[in-house]
């Protein structure tokens, strides 16, 4: 069985590409959709974190010069299609690969349990994740886990995130199946990666439902490290009240977080209350970051 732990690398940086947010960089000739999709290099690991809603991933990761068939891990942040509908389009990069006999790696898929529960959206229609995990394990070994994982040498995956105030927490508009039928979808497989770097740690967030600050919390308790260098990803304030806004703006403030690069979900009323305590920086489908360097 191949371990979650799937490199023992000694090279010092963390890269990151955006192959997918809602909006694309000036200058830079590449397609974006509402939805999250990210590319990590971890020393020699290769990580891909979510994959938007369609194949617009795929072609952008092309037009980079990146190697979608050269992953290590695929790691879901949680069920919803804007994260989990890219996975039937990665199949058919690999099932072309196998009949043109080109290489591909079988990448470790990474998720929470609950990632694969049928969800449907307010308007109808499915919200949730295309294909399950034994479609998945055709391509690769799928660990499911509510326990923190390891990724790389210096990224975990959190799996479940404790949650104690409900008001912290973001809701979803979508609606989830139980045995007592649809209710309201709690996603509460919502997770994230960390990187453990040597200024603290980079909290990488799909959607961030669980809230900002139970997912910090969560971050320092595992990794026991209480410095937050930076976050990046969705934090779920589009659709939040000002008053929310506010409080999550002044927590940050007063939490000792570093950078933050807001996009996807976070909402442009956020992303100014964010920019009154902290630099941010607008980030787009083509968008480089790097630690450790």
């Amino acid at each position: 069985m191949k371990e979650a732990f799937v490199s023992y690398n000694k090279v010092s940086y963390m890269h990151l590409t955006v192959l997918i947010e809602n909006t694309t960089l000036i200058d830079r000739y590449f397609r974006s959709e509402p939805g999250l999709s990210l590319y990590i290099e971890d020393g020699d690991t290769r990580i891909l974190f979510d994959c938007g809603y369609s194949d617009l991933f795929i072609g952008n990761a092309a037009a980079m010069g990146i190697d979608l068939l050269d992953l290590d891990a695929v790691v879901l942040s949680h069920g919803h299609i804007d994260h989990t509908g890219g996975l039937p389009p990665l199949a058919a990069l690999h099932i072309r690969a196998g009949i043109e006999g080109k290489p591909a790696k079988e990448p470790l898929f990474i998720t929470h349990p609950a990632t694969f529960g049928r969800k449907k959206a307010k308007e109808g229609g499915d919200a949730g994740c295309p294909v399950s995990p034994e479609y998945l394990s055709m391509f690769g070994e799928v660990k499911i886990s509510v326990s923190p994982q390891n990724v790389s040498d210096r990224i975990t995956f959190l799996g479940e995130i404790p949650r104690t105030d409900p008001k912290q927490i973001a809701q979803s508009s979508a609606c989830v199946k139980t045995q007592n039928g649809w209710v309201p979808d709690p996603v509460i497989e919502d997770s994230c990666l960390v990187y453990r770097g040597s200024e603290g740690l980079v909290l990488i967030c799909g959607c961030t439902h669980a809230g900002i600050e139970h997912t910090v919390a969560y971050a320092r308790s595992v990794c026991g490290d209480d410095r937050v260098a930076a976050i990046i990803g969705g934090l779920h304030l589009y659709s939040a009240t000002p008053a929310r806004i506010d409080e999550v703006s002044r927590w940050c403030a007063e939490s000792d977080i570093g950078v933050i690069f807001p996009c996807h979900c976070t909402g442009l009323p956020a992303t100014i209350a964010l920019s009154h305590h902290h630099a941010i920086t607008p980030i787009g489908v083509g968008s480089y970051l790097s630690w450790d360097e």
